[in-house]
């Protein structure tokens, strides 16, 4: 099994953090492709799909420096919601290496987003679910097809996502090791 699923003890911090997200006070800022950088894919059963993103966490890959770089004031509120769902799975985590809002829209028939792995080294990806919009995701095969406030835990691996057929997919996407 690849796909962990994790109790979310739904917080309130976590409630707090998913009303910010979902309201019209959170910025959104615009990707024209889910993967700049895609690597080779087969156009007739993927697409690089357009997409809305946050960054509370930059990926140590796109820094100077080598180390995530806290980009959001709210970077805080994310890493304590984060922190309180792994701990009440007893997960542990060293480090973080990137934490991100993403919200994808339906697209007109449902695709498969590019195939990849958030980084080239070892790692774990936690995702939380802000919505009840659907958006499978699929890691080696394996598929998840979540509702609002799942989160579910993965290693370092291969996946992508089925777009959501109707409503907007917002997700926080950490990983860690």
């Amino acid at each position: 099994m690849n796909i962990q699923k994790l109790k979310n003890p739904k917080t309130q911090s976590y409630q707090s953090f998913k009303e910010f997200i979902l309201s019209d006070q959170f910025f959104w800022y615009w990707n024209s492709v889910s993967l700049p950088l895609a690597p080779q894919y087969d156009a007739t059963l993927y697409k690089n799909v357009p997409f809305y993103s946050h960054t509370f966490l930059e990926r140590p890959e796109t820094t100077v420096s080598k180390i995530p770089r806290m980009l959001c004031p709210n970077y805080e509120a994310a890493c304590t919601v984060l922190l309180e769902i792994l701990s009440y799975n007893k997960v542990s985590v060293n480090s973080f290496l990137r934490i991100n809002a993403n919200c994808v829209h339906p697209e007109n028939e449902v695709v498969n987003t590019v195939p990849h792995t958030d980084h080239h080294y070892t790692h774990n990806n936690v995702i939380l679910y802000l919505t009840n919009a659907g958006g499978e995701i699929v890691v080696n095969g394996e598929a998840h097809n979540p509702k609002e406030d799942d989160v579910i835990l993965f290693g370092g691996l291969e996946h992508y996502i089925r777009t959501p057929k109707k409503d907007r997919r917002i997700i926080l996407i950490a990983t860690f090791f």
